[in-house]
Parts: C-alpha cells; structure tokens; sequence
C-alpha cells in the first residue's frame, strides 16, 4: 500500500491536464453574481410589466415572451457553468458536455411547447 505525503509545493500544469493552473479572484464571481441578478431582475420584469416592447412582439401568442426567457435563461445557465463550475479553466471536454445538455434541454423544451401549442393565439396563456 502506498500513501501520498502532502506537501506545500505547486502541483505541476501537466498534472492538471489541461486545466489552467491559476484561478480568478474573489472580484470576478462578484462581477458575475451582479450580471446574473440584474438578468434575473429583468426575468421578473417579464411579468411585472408584460406589455414591454422587447418581450411583448409576436401577436396575440406569447412568443416574443417565451423567446427571450428561453434567451436569458441560456445566457444564465452558460455564465454559472463558465465561471461558478470553473468550466472556462478545465478541458474543453467538460464544457462541451455541458452545451449539448443545454441544447438538448432547449429543444425538449420548445418541442413540448409546440405539442400543447403556446406559440399559436389561440392557447391558454395568450393574452
């Protein structure tokens, strides 16, 4: 049976496989904490006042509104998994794991809205 000593030097970059040695600073998740709660302010404006020209486009049917929360949720799911799951230091592997699963989940979600029609004026959530 081996036993690892620990020791107080670096670990080398090649033991890292292809991860980035050194990580960001305190002031960066702060940076991106802020930018994800102003993006999940404008979430909730979405329904605080539905009648906004830039979610309320597409008619009677609420597809100006689903687009862009469909918009912001991708843009905040990428920003947790760059920086909060350090995917932007690891192997670019881990990231392209993590963009089909949001692909993936995009287009489960928009089938299921198609297949109980919220796109169309005449579905239960049309204003």
């Amino acid at each position: 049976m081996t036993t690892v000593e620990p020791t107080d030097q670096p670990v080398p970059t090649q033991v890292l496989d292809g991860a980035v040695e050194e990580y960001p600073r305190d002031k960066l998740y702060v940076q991106v904490a802020v930018i994800l709660a102003v993006i999940t302010a404008v979430e909730v404006a979405t329904y605080a006042s539905p009648d906004f020209f830039i979610w309320s486009w597409g008619g009677d049917s609420n597809v100006g509104l689903i687009s862009f929360l469909l918009l912001l949720m991708a843009v905040k799911f990428a920003m947790v998994a760059w920086f909060f799951m350090h995917l932007k230091w690891d192997k670019p592997i881990l990231w392209r794991v993590f963009v089909s699963g949001i692909v993936l989940a995009f287009a489960v979600y928009l089938a299921a809205m198609f297949m109980f029609r919220l796109f169309s004026p005449d579905s239960m959530l049309a204003t």
